[in-house]
């Protein structure tokens, strides 16, 4: 983000990472809920989570100039 992007979109951006770390704590919970989740909802949430980056990693590259 230092290199990348205006102050406005790093502002708008960075709560968004910082939100990621609950997600990862909620996402951790279930897959050791034997009954709501387990190693099936881990796995499934792996391959959706990097299939979103193979596709958005890209088309930010394309959007998000680069700052001199």
């Amino acid at each position: 983000m230092e290199r990348r992007g205006t102050l406005q979109l790093r502002i708008l951006l960075l709560p968004g990472f910082c939100a990621g770390f609950t997600t990862f704590s909620a996402i951790t919970v279930n897959a050791l809920e034997p009954r709501g989740g387990g190693a099936y909802f881990l796995a499934q949430n792996i391959l959706f989570s990097l299939i979103a980056v193979i596709i958005m990693l890209p088309l930010a590259r394309k959007l998000i100039p680069v700052r001199s």
